[in-house]
């Protein structure tokens, strides 16, 4: 399989990614971002970024995966990270590859193609986007794997969504922010990403519920959130997607455990920067202090 990168900048490529946008997320038409707004963005400073595959699909002319973003500025309110540096940032709004081409390295591969672009229009050194902190491998991918961290919760963020992905369950999302230039990222570009290992007497763990009889899942427990540890591990859901199917009840305990912990945390200066298995088997969202 061999696999291109192209800039979409047409109507022909802009009805090729309506197809994928259909078959990634089950978008119905009227989520669809026009053609005429992502022409408008590719010619103003953003970019349409498409990964083909020369047995990619018909219907979307081979294309397999996509990303797309612009240029946007930093909130003056939110300077907890920019450390001085200009507020000019990228926003990726979407990025996705076709299920059938998933584990194959291509969306790592979409993100730095993503990393060089940017960097080569030499305006800013720093990428933002959202995703759902609840999907296990998206935390994997962007934390642990690209290097990326976070700071900032934000619940409920696009109110009722349709997608079959996000129907029925609040649209809580973390901001991320991908600072090009960081050792993590260089790394991580570098295909020798930096993997910490936690564990010590500085990791405090918090405790979930073990499976019980006739469920497969874990469940979040209250806990008295003492935020004094230079780091915290964060249970994580197992398979959100399948709990939201069987269990909807406690995929909104999931919500607004991972809400309220977050939201604490972020406003007591702590930062996301991992998603880890630590030695008792399960997968955990660590915060680390900042000084």
């Amino acid at each position: 399989m061999s696999i291109t990168f192209q800039l979409i900048k047409d109507s022909e490529g802009s009805a090729h990614f309506h197809e994928l946008e259909r078959m990634i997320w089950s978008s119905p038409d009227e989520d669809l971002i026009p053609a005429h707004v992502l022409i408008t963005i590719a010619k103003s400073g953003g970019c349409l970024l498409g990964a083909y595959a020369d047995n990619g699909p018909a219907q979307t002319g081979g294309l397999i995966g996509a990303a797309l973003w612009w240029l946007g500025t930093v909130n003056p309110l939110d300077a907890t990270l920019t450390k001085g540096k200009p507020a000019l940032r990228v926003y990726s709004h979407m990025a996705g590859v076709l299920p059938a081409y998933q584990g194959y390295g291509i969306g790592t591969m979409l993100k730095l193609e993503q990393r060089r672009l940017v960097l080569a229009q030499g305006l800013t050194d720093r990428i933002s986007w959202t995703y759902d902190p609840l999907y296990l491998a998206n935390s994997i991918f962007n934390l642990r794997r690209l290097g990326a961290v976070c700071n900032s919760y934000k619940p409920n963020l696009y109110g009722d969504m349709v997608d079959a992905l996000n129907k029925g369950t609040p649209s809580d999302r973390c901001e991320v922010d991908w600072f090009l230039r960081s050792p993590r990222v260089e790394a991580a570009a570098a295909g020798t990403p930096i993997q910490r290992e936690w564990a010590g007497s500085d990791l405090r763990v918090l405790p979930s519920a073990t499976p019980t009889t006739g469920s497969d899942f874990h469940r979040p427990l209250d806990v008295d959130l003492q935020l004094d540890a230079p780091h915290i591990a964060v249970p994580a859901p197992d398979d959100i997607a399948a709990i939201r199917q069987q269990d909807s009840a406690r995929s909104l305990a999931w919500r607004l455990y991972i809400r309220n912990i977050f939201q604490t945390a972020f406003a007591c200066n702590y930062l996301l920067v991992d998603c880890a298995r630590l030695d008792d088997g399960n997968w955990y969202y660590i915060l680390e202090k900042q000084r």
